[in-house]
């Protein structure tokens, strides 16, 4: 024969902490409570009282039974009809005080078009209204004032209270026309397993979790209960803060280049197309200028062209030439398709602006520019990427020294490998090559062009000397680095990536 439950335990032996105790006897309170309102009669943290329940259950003094509940809220159409009323009844209510154009009905109603329509469609297949010769008016004044009042009355019923008493037809009906969504819960019933006039038995004795000096010297610890320890329990993974691996690498890029002699140039995210096209040779009717390729801003559309001497030696340059012993792209050049802003679609526009500042050379410069495209996005496009910019200004210096100096670049700061250079067209380069390199998934990726800029854009600002530019896309460069498939995940909120990517300071020291 079983001894009873409460028979196996010895209650006057039984020790609890006074927060276990007090959860134990506001359950005997009650033959069944909710966990929900437990916690609220307690006053107590729901995971504080969580972490009672569990205790006591193991104890076996408490049992907790599962219960599915149908949780109904209201979405954004529900919660419109709760505030404003539903859209047959404010038909209704305008209707009530004669008939109406349907044209004026709707202003009067100030209901969307989409609700309108519907609640002229409820209306009439009720029949509750008429419309002749396009004027509305109430068919069964009789019905019309209690009409779908069952239906508001209910939904504002659910927007105080949840709606957990909502019969299943109406619950229904709501659900059809969206005014509700409904979600399975789970919801616990706690209940006592053992006799409540037993609970007196038990000890109350404090529990902490460690020993302290005080304790040992008052004796306090006798009194206590030390609560156990867990040595199989992992304990909770703290992340520091960290950099950014995309961020590492662009300031590593940075700190590199300052390495080899360069010096950082930078120009605004907001451009006029004069720095971005025209003093880059770029004709103005040029496809890459289309309305379509390039983000304009809208207000203010255009900036001020200041007066300076090399806009005018731009101009002469577009139309005829000027000086340059070319023969120019012969068409009028028009100062205010010039003045046009956008945000900036290539870094090149900083060394425009660079080199109508240069005066001694040699000196080399560098940029690491965000710019913006309407591109399609894919794995290896974004409307958004960061570039780095550079231009050396040196008379003694050929196009072969640009090749080693990129090629180094590609190898020993971006760790690519299998690097190649193809001619290529720029409108402001010449000669040009486009850059590309092996990555280990998605194959050969163009990652940058480079060339000698043109007299048609050096000569415009008093440069009579070679400049060598090169534009490399960083991004496509990291992706090959860290083989990475998709450029979008460079900003992506991967947690797992973000925190167990191997990153640095962005000091790296160099191999001895």
């Amino acid at each position: 024969m079983d001894m009873p439950q409460e028979e196996l335990y010895t209650m006057s032996h039984l020790e609890l902490t006074p927060d276990h105790l007090n959860v134990l006897t506001k359950i005997s309170e009650f033959e069944s409570i909710l966990v929900p309102d437990l916690t609220q009669k307690l006053g107590m943290d729901r995971g504080k009282v969580e972490g009672c329940l569990a205790t006591l259950i193991d104890l076996e003094l408490i049992q907790r039974k599962q219960n599915s509940l149908l949780e109904r809220r209201l979405t954004k159409r529900g919660l419109k009809a709760a505030k404003k009323g539903l859209s047959e009844r404010q038909i209704l209510e305008v209707l009530s005080k004669g008939p109406i154009h349907i044209k004026d009905l709707g202003s009067e109603t100030n209901i969307d078009k989409t609700d309108f329509t519907a609640g002229i469609g409820i209306l009439k297949k009720a029949q509750l209204i008429k419309i002749e010769k396009g004027h509305v008016s109430i068919a069964n004044p009789d019905d019309a004032g209690s009409f779908s009042l069952d239906i508001q009355n209910t939904i504002e019923k659910i927007r105080n209270d949840g709606g957990v008493q909502v019969n299943s037809s109406m619950s229904n009906e709501l659900e059809k026309r969206g005014f509700i969504e409904i979600k399975e819960t789970s919801i616990y019933t706690i209940f006592l397993i053992i006799d409540k006039t037993k609970i007196d038995m038990i000890k109350s004795k404090k529990e902490v979790t460690k020993l302290t000096p005080q304790m040992l010297a008052n004796g306090s610890w006798r009194d206590v209960n030390f609560k156990p320890y867990s040595l199989t329990t992992k304990p909770r993974k703290i992340y520091a803060g960290r950099y950014h691996p995309y961020r590492q690498f662009l300031d590593h890029l940075r700190l590199k280049l300052i390495g080899l002699g360069f010096q950082e140039m930078k120009g605004p995210l907001i451009e006029q197309e004069f720095w971005n096209f025209d003093a880059l040779f770029a004709a103005q009717d040029h496809a890459s200028r289309e309305d379509s390729d390039i983000l304009l801003i809208k207000q203010p559309s255009y900036g001020k062209l200041n007066d300076r001497e090399y806009v005018k030696n731009v101009a002469k340059t577009h139309e005829d030439g000027w000086k340059t012993g070319s023969k120019g792209l012969r068409y009028r050049w028009d100062p205010r398709k010039a003045a046009r802003l956008l945000l900036r679609p290539q870094g090149t526009s900083i060394s425009a602006r660079t080199m109508s500042k240069i005066n001694n050379p040699p000196a080399k410069y560098f940029s690491i520019a965000r710019n913006f495209r309407p591109d399609q996005i894919d794995a290896t496009h974004d409307i958004e990427f960061d570039q780095t910019e550079g231009i050396i200004c040196d008379p003694s210096i050929t196009f072969r020294d640009l090749l080693g100096m990129l090629k180094t670049f590609a190898i020993e700061v971006a760790g690519a490998t299998k690097v190649r250079f193809r001619p290529d067209y720029y409108p402001f380069t010449t000669p040009s090559v486009e850059l590309s390199a092996e990555h280990p998934v998605l194959g050969r990726v163009e990652f940058g062009g480079s060339g000698i800029f043109r007299p048609e854009v050096t000569q415009p600002f008093g440069i009579d000397y070679p400049v060598l530019a090169y534009g490399i896309g960083v991004g496509r460069l990291f992706m090959t680095k860290y083989k990475i498939t998709d450029i979008r995940e460079l900003f992506s909120q991967k947690l797992d990536w973000l925190r167990d990517g191997q990153v640095t300071s962005g000091i790296q020291l160099e191999e001895i």
